[in-house]
């Protein structure tokens, strides 16, 4: 069974619905159908609004299962929630572009 990712990818990338719907000129209320989509274009939209490749927004189930990362991270006093391997490198660009 097929099952789309853009919930997690949203997750990851910390984009909010609501970020997610104006990426995408919806209504906020609209979302959730549109990350249960089967349409094939509007996945290829969505891929391309998030940068990401079409088959990243897919888990056919033959992926690797994914590190479990639950933690916060603290710099320079800030303190950043993390709970996945896309949210640890994202802090640690954001530490090397802040230098």
């Amino acid at each position: 069974m097929i099952r789309l990712r853009i919930a997690e990818i949203l997750s990851e990338r910390g984009i909010t619905k609501t970020q997610f719907a104006e990426m995408m000129g919806i209504k906020k209320q609209n979302v959730n159908v549109l990350l249960e989509t089967s349409n094939i274009n509007k996945i290829e939209e969505i891929a391309e609004r998030l940068g990401v490749k079409f088959s990243d927004l897919i888990d056919d189930g033959t992926a690797e299962p994914q590190l479990m990362i639950t933690g916060y991270l603290e710099y320079d006093g800030r303190i950043v929630k993390v709970d996945s391997l896309c949210s640890v490198k994202r802090f640690i660009d954001e530490i090397e572009n802040f230098k």
